[in-house]
């Protein structure tokens, strides 16, 4: 059980275990699309989208599947993030911190990097990044309330497109980079 001491359960409308884990996938769609990502779907459950980089590993491509590691870890930072904004607080999905680690020491072991820990800040960094443009924090609850209204309705899976034209209303569509600023690379 979370320890209120410890940890600060939310009040007011992020109380609500259903809203509060819409502002979390709102937080991953976001990043996502800040990302240039395509998102596939969204599950009102504690998991990150799918996104078509989870879909492709061509031609043994490891700087392409170090990069997809990399968009993964700053996702999952992107939930967390826009529950602390809106919500004072990211319980909703702490485990996600696991992830997280084990996602960054793969980053790091594949990349030769020294110490998977820098990894994993360089990368919540960037995710930081992401929300620190206005545009970002302002989508956040008005996706939330899109991916609410969807659960309450009894939709536990919103279709990419679906969520793609939520985003377009307050987000422009990116065009999918090399990455946003390429932490580790392959000579």
């Amino acid at each position: 059980m979370l320890d209120d001491a410890i940890c600060n359960l939310p009040d007011g409308r992020c109380s609500d275990q259903t809203y509060r884990l819409a502002v979390y996938e709102a937080g991953h769609a976001l990043t996502a699309r800040a990302l240039g990502l395509k998102l596939i779907s969204v599950k009102m459950l504690p998991r990150p989208p799918v996104l078509t980089s989870d879909k492709a590993f061509a031609n043994n491509d490891w700087g392409a599947f170090v990069e997809m590691l990399e968009s993964r870890i700053i996702e999952l930072f992107g939930g967390q993030i826009a529950e602390e904004h809106c919500c004072g607080t990211n319980t909703c999905c702490s485990g996600d911190i696991a992830r997280i680690d084990e996602l960054a020491k793969l980053v790091a072991g594949l990349s030769d990097a020294d110490d998977a820990e820098a990894v994993m800040f360089e990368l919540e960094d960037a995710a930081v990044e992401i929300f620190a443009d206005q545009k970002y924090r302002d989508a956040i609850v008005p996706i939330a309330e899109f991916l609410f209204h969807r659960a309450e309705t009894g939709r536990e899976v919103i279709d990419g497109p679906d969520i793609e034209a939520e985003l377009d209303k307050h987000v422009p569509a990116t065009e999918q980079k090399t990455w946003l600023k390429r932490v580790f690379s392959f000579g």
